[in-house]
């Protein structure tokens, strides 16, 4: 019957402790949360656990708030924003994402990626492989201006054709360098996945 209470007190001690830490590594936080702030965070941690998302990209979303000098109700905002992005990803990804395969999906949907092609690109690599990159480096790309269409088709072929990290970071690299020349988004990723080789399976590894 006290359970939940007693749940909530731990969590808010942790939280707590947590922000104070972050205060006393960095004397540049200031000031510190107020307390109605402190205590949305809270249950905004508290949901979620209870959903199995991982709780430390929130906390990381409270420091960078906090360095940012951003007032409480606004890093609340950033801290349930991002709750509500997580969900979406844990149930398009499925119980077998990762908590940094989450978090990445998370960044590409705030980018603008709908959770439903982050869903089908988990479903069709399975246990393969590990999706946090490639999540990661499509958010980078739609926030560099690429349409989500053509970043999500250049990813999908990319995990499709078994690029390995050391590909997807290249590809990354040379996209925002095509851009950064004057080259249109779309094109650049179109054609810099062109030229990413195929990995053969008994490759991989």
């Amino acid at each position: 019957m006290n359970s939940r209470p007693a749940r909530g007190l731990v969590t808010l001690a942790l939280v707590s402790a947590a922000l104070a830490q972050a205060s006393a590594q960095d004397p540049r936080i200031m000031p510190r949360l107020d307390a109605p702030s402190r205590a949305a965070i809270t249950a905004l941690v508290d949901s979620a656990r209870a959903q199995g998302l991982p709780v430390e990209p929130l906390m990381e979303k409270v420091y960078e708030g906090m360095g940012k000098g951003a007032d409480g109700p606004r890093i609340v905002a950033a801290v349930r924003s991002l709750t509500l992005e997580m969900a979406s990803a844990h149930r398009a990804l499925g119980t077998v994402a990762s908590a940094d395969e989450i978090k990445a999906a998370a960044s590409a949907m705030h980018a603008g990626v709908p959770a439903v092609e982050l869903g089908k690109m988990k479903k069709q690599s399975g246990l393969r492989r590990s999706l946090t990159l490639p999540f990661t480096v499509l958010a980078d790309l739609v926030s560099r201006g690429v349409p989500v269409e053509a970043g999500v088709n250049a990813i999908k072929s990319l995990v499709g054709a078994g690029a390995k990290d050391a590909d997807l970071n290249k590809f990354q690299r040379n996209v925002s360098g095509d851009i950064d020349q004057g080259a249109p988004p779309a094109a650049a990723a179109e054609t810099r996945a062109k030229a990413v080789p195929a990995t053969k399976p008994e490759d991989d590894g």
